[in-house]
C-alpha cells in the first residue's frame, strides 16, 4: 500500500520530469522569448525561463513554509531556492535551469522523505498575521498544485515558441 507521503513524492518526481522534458533540446534564447508583450488582460506574458524559475522557487518556498510549521526552521529562512535571484541571469541558460530543476527536486524530495504521517496534520499560526494558520498538508498539496499549473504554462509557452521559431 502506498502512503500519502509516497504519493506526494511520486507526483513531484513526475512533475519535475515534465519540467526537464519541457527544457530538453531548447536553445538558451528560448528561455527569454515571450509570446506577447501586450495583452488586454493582465499585461505581458512571462518568458519560459521566468515561468520555470518561478515554478521551482515557489515549490521550495511552500515546502520551506511547511518546514517552518514543523518548527524546523526560522520564519526568516522561509524563501525560494534562490531568494531574490529567482529570475537572475543564470536562469537564462538551459543547462543551468535544468540543473536547478533537479536540485530543487532533491530539496523537495528530501523534505517529503523527512515527514511522518502525523507531521502532515501540523498547523502553526502566521508570525505576523493574526488568524492566519498554515498547515503542512496544505502546503505540500499547494506546492504540487502550483507547480502543476506552471508546468502547463511552460508547456504552452514552449509550444508557442516552437511555432514561431520553426
Amino acid at each position: 500500500m502506498t502512503t500519502e507521503i509516497e504519493t506526494y513524492r511520486t507526483l513531484l518526481r513526475y512533475k519535475y520530469e515534465d519540467l526537464d522534458l519541457t527544457l530538453d533540446g531548447l536553445p538558451d534564447e528560448a528561455l527569454l522569448w515571450r509570446p506577447f508583450d501586450v495583452s488586454p488582460w493582465r499585461g505581458s506574458a512571462n518568458s519560459l525561463g521566468e515561468i520555470i524559475a518561478h515554478a521551482v522557487s515557489s515549490t521550495v518556498y511552500l515546502l520551506a513554509r511547511a518546514d517552518w510549521v514543523l518548527q524546523r526552521r526560522e520564519w526568516r529562512d522561509v524563501d525560494g531556492d534562490e531568494g531574490g535571484e529567482e529570475f537572475g541571469p543564470a536562469n537564462h541558460q538551459v543547462a543551468y535551469l535544468r540543473e536547478r530543476v533537479w536540485r530543487t527536486h532533491g530539496l523537495a524530495d528530501a523534505f517529503l522523505a523527512s515527514l511522518s504521517a502525523q507531521d502532515l496534520d501540523a498547523s502553526w499560526a502566521h508570525p505576523t498575521k493574526p488568524g492566519r494558520v498554515f498547515n503542512v498538508r496544505y502546503d505540500v498539496v499547494h506546492a504540487i498544485e502550483h507547480l502543476s499549473e506552471h508546468i502547463g504554462h511552460a508547456q504552452l509557452t514552449r509550444q508557442l515558441w516552437a511555432l514561431t521559431s520553426a
